[in-house]
């Protein structure tokens, strides 16, 4: 006759403070979606061992894991609490556990306890104290939440500073594509070209592309569309990644892996409270167009404009555009470009800007949006802007010194009728 196994007098349970747990939980709800027709889309998995959180969240299509380490065993009773608890995993309302998470004290000490009978098939209420305040919130089964199946294939791999990604993603991803019937305009196409990286991205009216040295690993990279939401995600994380940076340690870093096919994509970075985070994301499926045929190579005229100035000349001018089409015509001439709208339904408004130019006069026509989008994108204090005698052509647009173009960042701007 077999034995039954002795009970586990422990109770599934751990302790955590506030602000810790509250971090860990912003860093994957904005993977969640605002509105779900899969009801476990809406939680965040919890699992609770070896001292450690571990919260996921996903949206089918990015995969958020953020660790943090619990406080089981801080405290003047932390023998006789670790002896009392052991691991468990459950699925948590993530907005309701957030608004109850938000309205603790940073420094106050959270419990988080499952029933004994807890399991990945168990669906019932998990209590949340912190002080006098008690919380029961409804669970759905651990076994309900679709985890990320490992990248097959794994190998492709660079890591890069955490700023520099951030600058890299910041300085394209206005031309990113909302239009859902090209889909594969719908996000960053990452490719290796010659010994550079680069960063692409376009909607068909403007079109931005970051070229850096690749970094390890990078010249093999296959070559693959993050998605906006996945660039937007990554926005964050690295933001805060940086923000919390210590000054006297090296700079934090991000790992970027994809599998052979380029389907799969994982980010590796440090986390703010110095934990680390893991965002798996599916690539876009598709073919993205050869961009390099609309950007103009040598193109024979060049206006040359102090690059704060013409932003804010665009803006002031703009105010006037209707705002279906947004259109600014700009005039060059020599050593002038003169920027002006005509609308039927408000007036008309016009504004001279001082600029190096030796051409022939013409006049374009700018969607002031993207214009606006293109300047506040490049860092540098001057701006060049390159076209031929073709107003329908595309114009070039980079930095700008002395010496001719300057920087990692080349725009195109697609004229529009004027």
């Amino acid at each position: 006759m077999v034995k039954a196994s002795p009970k586990d007098a422990r109770s599934p349970k751990t302790r955590v403070r506030a602000s810790v747990l509250r971090s860990a939980l912003d860093d994957v709800m904005g993977v969640v979606e605002s509105r779900n027709t899969i009801p476990i889309l809406d939680f965040v998995l919890l699992r609770a061992e070896d001292e450690r959180i571990t919260l996921t969240a996903t949206d089918l299509d990015c995969w958020a894991i953020r660790d943090c380490a619990s406080d089981d065993r801080d405290g003047p009773d932390s023998r006789e609490w670790m002896d009392s608890c052991r691991g468990f995993a459950v699925a948590l309302p993530a907005k309701p556990l957030k608004a109850v998470l938000s309205g603790f004290d940073g420094d106050a000490m959270v419990t988080i306890e499952a029933p004994d009978e807890v399991n990945a098939k168990w669906a019932g209420r998990v209590t949340i104290r912190a002080g006098r305040a008690r919380f029961k919130l409804n669970t759905l089964p651990v076994a309900d939440m679709p985890l990320a199946a490992p990248i097959e294939d794994a190998g492709f791999s660079f890591t890069l500073p955490c700023s520099r990604l951030a600058d890299t993603f910041a300085a394209v991803e206005h031309a990113i594509s909302s239009e859902e019937t090209r889909y594969y305009l719908n996000g960053i196409y990452v490719h290796p070209a010659d010994r550079d990286l680069r960063f692409a991205a376009t909607d068909g009216h403007r079109l931005a592309r970051w070229s850096l040295d690749a970094p390890d690993g990078g010249a093999s990279f296959p070559a693959v569309i993050v998605a906006r939401k996945t660039v937007g995600i990554l926005d964050k994380l690295l933001a805060s990644a940086v923000k919390v940076a210590d000054k006297d340690s090296s700079p934090p870093e991000v790992s970027v892996e994809a599998s052979s096919s380029g389907s799969r994509l994982r980010f590796v970075m440090p986390a703010s409270d110095g934990a680390e985070i893991e965002l798996i994301a599916k690539a876009i499926d598709g073919q993205y167009p050869d961009y390099t045929r609309v950007i103009p190579h040598e193109p024979p005229h060049r206006a040359a404009i102090v690059r704060s100035d013409l932003a804010e000349a665009v803006k002031r001018v703009a105010v006037i555009a209707s705002d279906k089409t947004m259109t600014i015509k700009a005039s060059f001439a020599e050593d002038l470009l003169t920027l002006s709208v005509v609308s039927a339904e408000i007036g008309e408004g016009s504004e001279d800007v001082p600029c190096e130019y030796a051409g022939p006069a013409i006049t374009f026509g700018f969607n002031s949006k993207y214009w606006r989008d293109a300047l506040a994108a490049l860092p540098s204090d001057k701006v060049a802007m390159r076209f031929d005698a073709d107003t329908a052509a595309p114009v070039r647009i980079s930095g700008w010194d002395d010496s001719g173009e300057i920087g990692s960042l080349l725009q195109v701007l697609m004229p529009v009728r004027v």
